[in-house]
C-alpha cells in the first residue's frame, strides 16, 4: 500500500439551517465541528493521516470529480463522505466507531 493510500480523507459540509433554524419544513444538514473533530480523532487514533474537506471551497468539484459526482446525484444529506485515494469507502452519517470499521478494513 502505498503512503497515499493511509491518507483518510472526510468530505463535510459545516453545519446549516436551509430553512432557518426553527424551521419545520427541514432540518439541519451538515456536520459540527465538534461530530467532525470526533471523527476525525477516532480515524487518527489508526496511525492513519486524515484530511478534511469542505464540500463547497472554491475547487472542490474540479479536485474531486468523484465526490462531487455523488453529491449532484444524491445531494448533500450524504456527508461526511469518507475516502481513500480514489476510493469511497462510506457516505452518510457514520459514528466513529463505525467509521473506523470500515477504515480498518479497507487498511
Amino acid at each position: 500500500m502505498s503512503d497515499n493510500n493511509k491518507v483518510v480523507m472526510i468530505f463535510t459540509l459545516p453545519l446549516r439551517f436551509p430553512c432557518g433554524p426553527n424551521a419545520s419544513c427541514c432540518g439541519p444538514i451538515g456536520q459540527s465541528e465538534e461530530d467532525i473533530k470526533r471523527l476525525s480523532d477516532a480515524i487518527k487514533n489508526l496511525g492513519v493521516e486524515v484530511e478534511i474537506y469542505d464540500i463547497m471551497e472554491d475547487g472542490f468539484s474540479r479536485r474531486f470529480p468523484a465526490v462531487a459526482n455523488l453529491l449532484g446525484s444524491f445531494g448533500p444529506g450524504i456527508v461526511p463522505v469518507l475516502a481513500i485515494g480514489d476510493e469511497i469507502i462510506s457516505i452518510g452519517t457514520p459514528t466513529p466507531e463505525e467509521a473506523v470499521q470500515v477504515v480498518k478494513e479497507k487498511l
